[in-house]
């Protein structure tokens, strides 16, 4: 079977109510607290602390649910009733690995297409703040928080299949929490070094190690995540 039509066998499966309404409740989690912010600007401060205080809260806002979004989603794909259309698939000659790739390459799509859509109304309300633009630097925080939301999914995937417990969700929300509480210590050698294994941001959306150590560890955990899922034991 081509990858297209597995491609979109399984967007239709994936699509359904309780999707749906995690995705709306993803963009009305960001974007209704924007508008808040925007609603609320103090006209009598100066122009750039104003344009801060929307960057800093934005990024806060978008790397929160953002994550949270990933771990449920990356969870979900492996999970009995999410992850059944494999042995649908797997008579038709299509290999396992294949299978669980293309989950991947779906979630990270619709993740995707989810985060250009927040992108655009973090945009749009920025031109009700004097002298907002988008420059280099937003562009590059944007894309450190969408690939350290998609390795926390990555590595909740990754121990959904271990432990074949939705308690990984909460083991990697709870490891994010910790990791962003550890900014103010980034200088630290042993918090640089923890930061190559559980990537944060500071409050500007950047990384320290740059976005492309990002897609390196993005790149690699797809590899494990496949590496565990062709030796997985697929009897739930």
């Amino acid at each position: 079977m081509k990858t297209s039509k597995i491609l979109k066998l399984k967007f239709y499966y994936l699509i359904n109510k309780n999707t749906i309404i995690s995705f709306i409740v993803y963009l009305v989690l960001i974007i209704f607290p924007l508008i808040i912010d925007i609603l609320s600007i103090d006209k009598t401060k100066p122009d750039l602390e104003i344009k801060n205080e929307y960057l800093i809260n934005s990024f806060l806002y978008i790397k929160i649910f953002s994550v949270f979004f990933n771990v449920y989603m990356y969870s979900s794909i492996v999970n009995f009733k999410n992850d059944f259309l494999v042995y649908l698939l797997i008579p038709l000659n299509v290999r396992k690995e294949k299978s669980i790739l293309i989950s991947i390459l779906l979630n990270i799509l619709i993740f995707l297409f989810l985060y250009i859509i927040i992108f655009i109304a973090f945009s749009y309300l920025g031109l009700f703040i004097n002298n907002f633009y988008i420059d280099e630097d937003i562009i590059i925080s944007f894309i450190n928080i969408y690939f350290i939301s998609l390795i926390f999914g990555l590595y909740s995937m990754i121990l959904s299949q271990v432990f074949k417990e939705s308690l990984s969700m909460v083991v990697m929300m709870a490891a994010f929490i910790a990791s962003n509480n550890l900014m103010e210590y980034k200088d630290n050698v042993i918090i640089k070094i923890c930061s190559l294994i559980i990537p944060f941001t500071d409050g500007s959306g950047l990384y320290l190690f740059g976005f492309y150590y990002l897609i390196i560890l993005f790149i690699f955990l797809c590899v494990v995540n496949v590496v565990i899922y062709h030796f997985r034991d697929l009897n739930f």
